[in-house]
């Protein structure tokens, strides 16, 4: 089981300016920083082929979207457990709890 900080809420992951859009200080800072929590964790080797995500469970201190936080994980994972996120063919459950003492997130990474 991966463990990170929870990451930023949907709103505050992409802007749009126009035609562009780009990803928020806030959401970048996140992921670099999942990326070391990953990289200390994650005692699987690189994969190459098919990757099941297992459970992903967010511990929130309260309610709200987590639809976009799943891709920013996903991309944070990327050249650490896999080489590119489209190498994901399934992940289980997502679980939203509340914990307002310690919120975050828990991954389980199954490898094919």
């Amino acid at each position: 089981m991966i463990t990170l900080s929870l990451p930023p809420t949907d709103n505050h992951i992409y802007l749009q300016k126009g035609k562009m859009k780009f990803m928020c200080r806030e959401a970048k800072d996140w992921k670099e920083q999942a990326q070391w929590e990953f990289k200390s964790q994650y005692k699987g080797k690189l994969q190459t082929g098919d990757v099941e995500i297992g459970k992903i469970i967010f511990y929130l201190k309260h309610w709200r979207d987590i639809q976009g936080s799943l891709k920013l994980i996903f991309d944070a994972a990327e050249e650490i457990v896999y080489n590119n996120d489209r190498q994901v063919v399934m992940f289980g459950p997502v679980i939203r709890k509340t914990d307002k003492e310690n919120p975050r997130v828990e991954i389980e990474i199954v490898n094919y």
